[in-house]
C-alpha cells in the first residue's frame, strides 16, 4: 500500500475493531498478505472462547477454523454469523469516518 492507502485504510480497520468490541468481540488475529504490487488481503478473525482447545499460537488458527466450517455450520450458527456482520455493517454505516 502507498502512504495514502495506508492513512485511509489504518482507520477503518480501528473502526471495525471498536464496532467487533462494542458487541462482545475482544480478540482477534489480523493477517495481511500482499499476493502483487496492486492486490492484498486483510483478515480480521475473532477469537472465541471455543477456540482454546486448539491453542492461542497463530498455528491454532487453522484447526479451529476447519472446525468451524466442519462442526459449526448449522442453520442457526450461520443465522447468529449473519447477524453479527449485519450488526457490524451497520455501526460501520452509522459511523462513517470516525
Amino acid at each position: 500500500m502507498n502512504e495514502a492507502e495506508v492513512l485511509e485504510f489504518v482507520p477503518v480497520v480501528q473502526r471495525l475493531r471498536r464496532a467487533q468490541e462494542q458487541i462482545g468481540i475482544q480478540f482477534v488475529y489480523y493477517f495481511y498478505n500482499e499476493d502483487t504490487k496492486h492486490h492484498f488481503n486483510f483478515w480480521m478473525v475473532p477469537r472465541y472462547q471455543w477456540m482454546a482447545q486448539f491453542g492461542k499460537s497463530i498455528e491454532a488458527v487453522r484447526p479451529a477454523l476447519l472446525h468451524a466450517r466442519n462442526h459449526m455450520n448449522s442453520e442457526e450458527e450461520v443465522r447468529a454469523v449473519t447477524r453479527t456482520a449485519a450488526k457490524l455493517r451497520a455501526d460501520m454505516s452509522a459511523r462513517p469516518g470516525r
